[in-house]
């Protein structure tokens, strides 16, 4: 009988204070959104447009499917970074203000290259 006032006792104090019982599996922190963006053999950017939230931390992964390119945004801490064949490369990126900005490719990567630029729109 004692131990099934303690159980119950322990169950209510669970109940009224939300607290998970010992060895619970810990809620999941929400993922964090994750955008893939290829830089194609022939200079551009795939998807070439992006819509990020103002606030949020997102991910950027970039993969290269031929050459080699880089990106780098001081608007929206992208660092220098450099985008090759078989190495993928993901930037986690909290954008501070909304608006329109376009990122071009920041290495020579062949004839297309003036033309090659992403475009980010962050939200608020």
């Amino acid at each position: 009988m004692r131990a099934i006032v303690i159980a119950l006792s322990a169950a209510m104090l669970v109940a009224a204070t939300g607290a998970a019982p010992i060895g619970a599996a810990a809620p999941a922190k929400p993922a964090v959104p994750v955008i893939n963006i290829v830089a194609t053999a022939d200079q551009k950017f795939a998807p070439d447009h992006i819509v990020l939230r103002a606030g949020k931390r997102q991910t950027l992964r970039f993969t290269s499917a031929g050459g080699v390119h880089g990106i780098v945004s001081k608007e929206l801490g992208i660092p220098s970074t450099m985008i090759a064949p078989d190495k993928p490369v993901s930037i986690s990126v909290t954008p501070k203000k909304a608006g329109t900005y376009k990122i071009p490719c920041a290495i020579m990567c062949g004839p297309g290259h003036a033309d090659m630029a992403l475009t980010v729109v962050v939200r608020p």
